[in-house]
């Protein structure tokens, strides 16, 4: 993978976010010569923060920035590409954030072992969401993730999930959901999101195959690479549908 790679997977970030909370009903979001930050208002600190898709970002704007989310007292956390100056990387020891996991920046750009992995699990019936139905996907996100299915439903009302390009997925085995997928194809790429398999469910290859019928319709609509953020649960699951990490992210939390 070269630095083109990783410089277009860390402006393809910050772009897409912007377009989802572009249509956000109560999401604040800006962005200062490759400095972006985002409030959405849901007490998560992955959902509020800052990310920096230049390695030289101006540690005043991220100074202003963390003001701005404090201001708004929500959790929020700060991303830092690996390799940035020293005077941003400077920035949160002195605001007094908290060192966090480094967060897989990962890009794929052949699709061959994704048809393997959908038809590993045929008895798995995935299917596409309308915007409407969106509490369905998040119900099945926040049992994945552990986290308040009301913060998924605030993330992603219809408006959002309306958006040209935006797919939600479901898999179901026997009429009962156990896994679910976001993916937003735009211009040349296809962004992945909110990959969640409850516990119950997991180590059978659901998440592997809703990854890839997600990532296999981005590339049917045109798109020619796909990239996420990956957990560290999910890491595994990527690496061996092909996805190939570019960088790591260095994170801090403000909770």
């Amino acid at each position: 993978m070269t630095t083109d790679h990783a410089d277009r997977a860390a402006a393809a970030l910050v772009d897409t976010w912007a377009r989802l909370m572009g249509e956000h009903p109560d999401a604040w979001m800006e962005t200062r010569d490759g400095v972006s930050a985002c409030v959405t208002g849901i007490p998560s600190p992955g959902l509020n923060g800052i990310w920096c898709s230049r390695r030289d970002p101006d540690p005043a704007d991220i100074e202003r920035f963390l003001d701005e989310l404090k201001a708004r007292r929500v959790p929020h956390l700060l991303e830092l590409r690996p390799g940035t100056d020293e005077a941003a990387l400077a920035v949160p020891e002195r605001r007094g954030l908290t060192p966090d996991d480094d967060v897989p920046l990962m890009r794929l750009d052949d699709p061959a072992t994704l048809e393997r992995a959908r038809a590993a699990v045929p008895e798995l019936v995935v299917r596409e969401l309308s915007p409407e139905e969106g509490p369905r996907h998040a119900r099945v996100a926040a049992a994945g993730f552990e986290e308040d299915p009301s913060h998924f439903e605030r993330l992603l009302p219809p408006s959002v999930l309306g958006i040209d390009g935006v797919r939600t997925y479901v898999g179901a085995i026997d009429g009962e959901i156990v896994t679910t997928a976001l993916g937003v194809t735009e211009e040349d790429y296809i962004g992945i999101f909110n990959v969640a398999t409850p516990p119950a469910h997991r180590g059978r290859g659901y998440g592997a195959a809703i990854t890839a019928r997600t990532v296999l319709d981005g590339f049917g609509a045109g798109a020619e690479w796909a990239w996420l953020q990956s957990s560290p649960s999910g890491y595994r699951i990527y690496e061996a549908l092909g996805f190939r990490t570019l960088e790591r992210w260095l994170c801090w939390v403000r909770l």
